[in-house]
C-alpha cells in the first residue's frame, strides 16, 4: 500500500493539461496544416520525401517535410538497423558518447544533405520563429534536419528550432535520450498509427530487422499521445516505450495506414474546449502516481495490466524536484555572495 510521509510536499502531474493546452494552441494546427499542401503541391525533389519553406509572417518560418503518397505502405525498406552516425555526436553524454541513427533514415538524409546545407545557411541568417515539421517518414527526416541545425547552433541563438513531427518512427538509439536539446522535440502519436511502432520489437518490423536492433530504439523528445478518449503529453522515455511497446502489440499484423492528424486534431480540440480544466473537486489521494494511472486511461492505458510502475516515476520525481532545488538554492546564494562583493 503507498504511503506518503506527512511532511511530504505532494506532486502533481500535468500530463492531461498540459496536452490540452497544445491542442488547443495554433502552434500545432500551423505545423499540420502545411503538410497536406505540400502533398497536394508539385514535387521538386527526386525523393520519398518533399520539403517545402513557408514564411506565414515576416517574423516566422515553417519548414515542412512530407512523404510521397506511394511511400506509406514501406516507408523504410532498409528496415530497422542503427548505424553510429560521427556528426551528431554532440549530443553524446559520458553515459553514451555516440549516437547511431536508423540507416535507412540517415540514408534518405544523406541524399537531401546539398539540399539541406543551403537551407541551414539561409535560416542561420535569420531571426525568427523556426518550426520545423513532418509525417510520417518526413517526421523522421524533419527530426534529423533539426538537429543538424542543432549541431552548429549556439545557445544565444535566437532563431532556434522546434521541432514537431506526426505519426514519425523512432531513429535512434539511448544516445539521444539524455541531450539538453530534448526540449526542442514534440512527436504526436496517435494509437491507430502502427508506423511510430515500427521498429519495436512486436511491432510491424521490417524482416532484415533483428530482435537485438529493435530493442535498441529509444523515443526522444515530448511525446504527445491520444486516442478517441482524450490525449496526454509524457516526456519519461521508460514510460514513452512501454506505451509505445503496448500500442505495437495491439496493432502487429496490421497494414500500414495514413492516420488523418488533421481530423484528430480537431476532435482533441473540441473535447478539451468543451471539458475545460480539471475541476477542483477531483481530489486525489496520492495526486501524482493517480494523475499519471487516470492519464493513461485517457489515452486507452491499463497501468495495471501493463505493469506500469507510477510508483517509481513519482520517486524519480521528487528526485529531480529535489537537484532542481539545490541547484536553485546554489545559484541563488551564489548571487548573493556576487552582490555582497
Amino acid at each position: 500500500m503507498k504511503r506518503r510521509r506527512m511532511n511530504q510536499v505532494p506532486l502533481f502531474s500535468s500530463a492531461g493539461e498540459q496536452a490540452n493546452m497544445l491542442v488547443t494552441s495554433n502552434l500545432i494546427d500551423a505545423a499540420w496544416a502545411k503538410i497536406p499542401e505540400l502533398q497536394r503541391g508539385q514535387s521538386a525533389l527526386p525523393s520519398s520525401v518533399q520539403t517545402m519553406v513557408d514564411h506565414p509572417t515576416p517574423n516566422s518560418t515553417i519548414v515542412v517535410f512530407a512523404p510521397l503518397p506511394d511511400s506509406t505502405q514501406y516507408p523504410l525498406p532498409q528496415g530497422g538497423d542503427l548505424v553510429p552516425y560521427p556528426d551528431f555526436d554532440f549530443l553524446g553524454t559520458k553515459e553514451c558518447p555516440s549516437v547511431s541513427i536508423n540507416r535507412a533514415a540517415l540514408t534518405l538524409f544523406e541524399s537531401l544533405k546539398n539540399h539541406l546545407s543551403g537551407l541551414k545557411t539561409e535560416l542561420k541568417k535569420r531571426e525568427c520563429q523556426l518550426i520545423i515539421t513532418g509525417h510520417s517518414l518526413g517526421g523522421s527526416i524533419a527530426s534529423l534536419f533539426t538537429l543538424y541545425l542543432l549541431s552548429s547552433m549556439d545557445k544565444e541563438s535566437k532563431c532556434r528550432p522546434i521541432c514537431i513531427t506526426f505519426g514519425s518512427p523512432l531513429i535512434g538509439n539511448f544516445g539521444l535520450q539524455h541531450s539538453h536539446w530534448n526540449s526542442f522535440f514534440l512527436h504526436l502519436v496517435s494509437d491507430k498509427d502502427p508506423l511510430p511502432t515500427l521498429f519495436l520489437p512486436s511491432g510491424r518490423s521490417a524482416p532484415t530487422s533483428s530482435h537485438s536492433q529493435a530493442t535498441a530504439y529509444k523515443p526522444f523528445g515530448t511525446y504527445l499521445l491520444c486516442s478517441e478518449l482524450g490525449c496526454a503529453c509524457f516526456d519519461d522515455p521508460d514510460l514513452i516505450l512501454k506505451i509505445l511497446t503496448v500500442a505495437s502489440s495491439e496493432v502487429a499484423g496490421g497494414l500500414l495506414q495514413v492516420v488523418d492528424y488533421g481530423e484528430i486534431l480537431r476532435n482533441l480540440k473540441n473535447r478539451a474546449i468543451c471539458k475545460g480544466p480539471q475541476l477542483a473537486g477531483e481530489r486525489f489521494a496520492y495526486p501524482f502516481s493517480d494523475g499519471i494511472v487516470m492519464e493513461l486511461k485517457t489515452i486507452g492505458i491499463d497501468p495495471a495490466k501493463h505493469n506500469i510502475d507510477t510508483t517509481r516515476m513519482e520517486a524519480e520525481a521528487r528526485a529531480l524536484a529535489k537537484k532542481t532545488k539545490a541547484s536553485d538554492a546554489k545559484e541563488l546564494n551564489d548571487i548573493k555572495k556576487y552582490m555582497g562583493r
